[in-house]
């Protein structure tokens, strides 16, 4: 019987060491999916606050442009209300007035405009086309468009 224990006790020597592996890995691995996850997380993060930014963009895009037209504003559009030069004037469809944004907020977006005069029986409307667009390309950036309808 003596000799049975101590069979025993030599056969059980290993387990504690491959114990400890088992747990490592499976902690290693756990970690892994972990970090994985919250990369992803903060990715997803990223795209919300850069689409929140980039729709600000467009509608103030709409509003400026609204503003020209509504005023009746000579040579006035988006991009002229914010100081930058249009690479041609707005007109549908066609090039598109740029608006860039200096601001805090909207740093680093813009808002290209288009817009056209639209008669039906109900009366004179514009049709205004406003695309925000904030960061770069692929996932540093993102856009939104506007479609506005308004009276004349």
């Amino acid at each position: 019987m003596f000799h049975k224990q101590k069979a025993c006790k030599h056969q059980q020597q290993g387990l504690g060491l491959v114990s400890a592996i088992f747990v490592i890995t499976i902690l290693a691995v756990i970690i892994a999916g972990m970090s994985r996850f919250f990369a992803f997380s903060q990715n997803v993060t990223v795209q919300e606050f850069l689409g929140a930014r980039a729709i600000t963009a467009a509608q103030t895009g709409v509003e400026l442009e609204l503003t020209c037209l509504q005023n009746g504003l000579t040579g006035c559009t988006a991009s002229a209300a914010v100081g930058s030069d249009p690479t041609s004037w707005d007109y549908w469809p066609g090039a598109a007035s740029t608006a860039t944004f200096n601001i805090d907020g909207l740093a680093n977006c813009r808002a290209e405009v288009f817009y056209r005069s639209v008669s039906s029986s109900e009366g004179n409307f514009w049709t205004i086309d406003s695309t925000g667009i904030c960061g770069g390309d692929g996932l540093d950036g993102a856009s939104r468009k506007i479609i506005v309808r308004a009276v004349q």
